[in-house]
Order: C-alpha cells, then structure tokens, then sequence
C-alpha cells in the first residue's frame, strides 16, 4: 500500500481581507496619545481658572460677614 504526504495546513495563511492585529493595535494606541495629547494642551488654562477660584474662595473667607 502506497502512501502520500499531505501538508495539513494548522494556520489559515493570512489573506488582504483579515485584520492585521499589530497595525490595528499601533493605530489605536497613537490615536489614543494623540487625544491625550490634545487634552493635555487645555491644562494650563484649567490649572490656571482652578487656582483663580481657590484665591478668590480664600479672599472671600477673610472678609468679615456683615
């Protein structure tokens, strides 16, 4: 009896079609750094209405109530 050798294929070969994990998984991580980045940038402005807010909350504390 004769034998013949097939490959048995254990992994589907990757086609054009199926996603690419690690590009999908660049895009996502860049994009999230990205809008942190652009979060970010509000910061300052933020840091700096909050440290008005708490000057004035402490100035209003001093004064006496009439």
């Amino acid at each position: 009896m004769k034998t013949h050798p097939q490959v048995a294929h254990l992994n589907p070969a990757n086609t054009a079609s199926e996603p690419r994990l690690v590009k999908s998984a660049a895009l996502a991580a860049f994009r999230m750094l990205r809008t942190t980045l652009e979060a970010a940038k509000t910061l300052p402005g933020i840091a700096a209405q909050a440290t008005a807010d708490v000057r004035e909350a402490w100035e209003e504390t001093s004064r006496p109530k009439l």
